[in-house]
């Protein structure tokens, strides 16, 4: 049976807010219809930097880029970050490249 890909996204995107807390950041997931946001982070610090997160979520295979994807929306921002999750079979751990 295939794989529901809103439910693999969903867990990417848990999957990174949960690093994110572990290196000292405050991150909540945002509602489906904020252009190119699905994480808004900040940094538990005195500095309190903000970032957005765009999560791309895989379960197997290589993250689809190209005119839909992410090539060409490279981010013109320190403050916008992309992180590549690819989930694998469980009980594996997640895989992540973050730019």
């Amino acid at each position: 049976m295939p794989r529901d890909t809103k439910l693999s996204g969903s867990a990417g995107e848990h999957y990174v807010c949960s690093m994110l807390a572990r290196i000292g950041w405050a991150a909540s997931l945002t509602r489906d219809g904020l252009a190119r946001t699905d994480i808004l982070a900040v940094q538990a610090s005195a500095e309190r930097r903000m970032i957005k997160v765009q999560v791309k979520t895989i379960t197997a295979g290589m993250w689809p880029l190209g005119a839909k994807g992410t090539a060409g929306a490279l981010s013109l921002s320190d403050r916008e970050w992309y992180v590549f999750v690819r989930l694998g079979r469980l009980p594996d751990r997640p895989q992540t490249l973050d730019t």
